[in-house]
Order: structure tokens, then sequence, then C-alpha cells
């Protein structure tokens, strides 16, 4: 099987994270992951603003990646949105969201779980999101650093030692069960963190490629009855080039 992990950002040091969570747990030798990195989005996605700003380029380059390779399923490597509803309706494979993957699985390892992400002020953020996947009832918290993504991903101990810190308030005063790593940046923590707090702390990278294996080995795919229908125009209609035509 082919597995298409997309990094949102245009951090090619991202991106180098986010391959070897990807990588470390699979050991089916069929399965081959490809990696693309944004080609024209912001190096941090780390608020709502660059979240837009890179999912129009983003979202293009992922249709012709799979158009290129005809992968058999994808994964958003972002923390975000990302577009994780559009491609749904543009594509008839798999597409699953580090986010949207990893949250609802937390939900079947404990009561209640909490998001870690990055900047404190990406946490309005996050909270908008645990409600759109209507989890809402089972997320104890968002809690978050002060790192954005770039430096999350090459200043690791400085990092670590956030998350350190953070992680022991969560155990001490929100009541989870299990945590979240939100944020791409935050892949390859997880063991350590862990072992730490003795909670489930789950790598989003390492999780979603994962489930993403189970669905393709199992024949599973995201409905495509109302929600994640296919657009009603074809897709080169919604691309404007500024002449009066697709492109």
């Amino acid at each position: 099987m082919k597995i298409l992990v997309a990094n949102p950002n245009s951090s090619e040091i991202c991106t180098d994270v986010i391959k070897k969570s990807a990588c470390r747990k699979v050991t089916d030798p069929n399965t081959e992951l490809v990696f693309l990195t944004n080609p024209k989005g912001t190096k941090n996605i780390d608020c709502g603003f660059a979240d837009y700003q890179s999912v129009w380029s983003f979202i293009r380059a992922i249709l012709k990646k799979v158009d290129e390779i005809h992968p058999d399923a994808v994964v958003l490597a972002g923390f975000g949105n990302v577009g994780v509803f559009a491609l749904k309706e543009a594509l008839d494979i798999p597409v699953l969201s580090i986010s949207e993957t990893t949250q609802t699985l937390a939900c079947l390892m404990g009561h209640k779980y909490t998001v870690l992400t990055m900047l404190k002020q990406f946490i309005p953020y996050q909270e908008d999101l645990v409600r759109l996947y209507r989890l809402q009832d089972k997320c104890a918290s968002v809690r978050g650093i002060n790192m954005n993504v770039e430096r999350a991903c090459s200043e690791r101990e400085e990092t670590l030692n956030q998350l350190k810190e953070e992680i022991l308030k969560i155990v001490e005063e929100d009541g989870a069960e299990v945590v979240v790593l939100g944020c791409a940046g935050l892949c390859g923590y997880d063991e350590e963190l862990q072992a730490l707090v003795g909670l489930p702390v789950l790598d989003p990278v390492t999780v979603t490629v994962k489930v993403a294996e189970m669905y393709v080995q199992t024949g599973l795919c995201h409905s495509k009855k109302r929600k994640f229908a296919a657009p009603p125009q074809p897709l080169e209609d919604y691309f404007w080039d500024g002449n009066g035509s697709g492109k």
C-alpha cells in the first residue's frame, strides 16, 4: 500500500520530524510512505490566519500528488483544520487528519483527554477544533507551551523541558487520563513524556499513519454520501486563474 503523508506548512525541518514519527511504527514491508511539503504555505501554522493562508496551496498540492502517485490513503500531518473536509469531498480514498484521528482514538483510551499544543495563543483555535469534531464532552482541557512549530522541531531539549512542565500540570489539575500531542512539531516526545507521567501520550503522526494502514487493509473509507459527497462541479471549475477559466 502507498500512503501520502502531507505537511501543511512549508518547513522542511518540520517534514523531517514528521518522517521520523511516520516511519517508526510501520512494520509492514508492503507499506510505502510518500512525503509532501506544502510548496507555498507558511513555515508555522500557529493561528487561524496561517491555516487559511496555507490550506489553498496545500489542497492543490495534494490533489496534484494524488494524480501523480495514486496513493491508497492520505494523512494530513498538521494538527488543525488544514482542509480535511474539503479533501474528503474531493477524494474517494481515506483522508485522515492527525488532529481528528488522534483525538477520536484518545476517546477510546480514557474518560477524558487533554490536547497539549505549542503556542498558548493557539489554544482557542484548538478548542474550536474540539467542538468542530464534537468531542467537547471528552476533552478535559487544551494546554500549550511557548514554542512555534519550527522551533519545536529544532530546539528539542527546550521543547521537551516545557512539555514536561506542562504535562505535570495536566496530571495534577485537569483530570485527564490521556494526552494528545497537538502539533506535528511535537512528534517524537511521546515515549519520554509517557514514562514521566504514566499516562498514554499519543504522537499524532505515528497514530494516524497506523490508522491509515488499518483503513487500507480493511477496505474502509469515509462515506461519500451527504457531508463528503463529491463537489457538484468538476474540481477544475473551482480553480480560478484570473481569466475566467479553471486551472
